[in-house]
């Protein structure tokens, strides 16, 4: 890992414009950044840290259905009685997705916007070819010993699937994700 900055937001607006800097990444779970990071994958020069914004950890039901907040952790989604009672294939798909830990830790939206596990993606060192790290570089994975490891999804410029449990049961539910602005 290299040296970053930290910054920790005191806002929703104050977020966004620090992460538009170029090299800047959102902080939250951090589950996955450490692992990208660790393996050369992630180089941010700052870390935006947002996990103690107001209101973005949410979970409401009514009649309607469900608004889960992108900081809401895993593992209270999953044990949310509404989500239980409700949406029991979101629960489930979150109780599957990772161990108690990373439940504990990692964010609906972080889960939601995690990257390829595709081994070829995450060793940069050996496989400089990957069109998920540097758009137009090639696909290491297509003539690689693991290029069956997906059947479903690719494409002629890639063979990584999409990693979470999380979207396949939103699209059931026909979810909707707002991103903002």
């Amino acid at each position: 890992m290299r040296d970053f900055s930290y910054l920790r937001a005191n806002s929703v607006d104050a977020a966004r414009q620090a992460a538009a800097l170029p090299g800047a990444m959102l902080l939250a779970g951090g589950t996955t950044l450490i692992d990208l990071a660790k393996c050369g994958v992630a180089e941010p020069d700052s870390l935006v840290d947002i996990t103690h914004l107001k209101g973005l950890d949410t979970i409401e039901i009514d009649e309607r259905g469900a608004v889960i907040g992108a900081l809401a952790r895993m593992s209270h989604v999953a044990d949310h009685a509404g989500i239980k009672g409700g949406f029991p294939a979101v629960s489930e798909a979150l109780w599957q997705a990772a161990s108690a830990q990373l439940r504990n830790m990692a964010t609906v939206g972080g889960n939601l916007m995690q990257r390829t596990r595709c081994p070829y993606f995450r060793d940069p060192s050996n496989f400089g070819a990957c069109n998920k790290r540097e758009p137009g570089s090639g696909c290491s994975a297509i003539g690689g010993v693991t290029r069956g490891h997906a059947v479903l999804g690719t494409s002629e410029a890639c063979i990584a699937t999409y990693p979470g449990d999380l979207a396949t049961a939103l699209v059931a539910f026909d979810a909707v994700v707002h991103l903002g602005e």
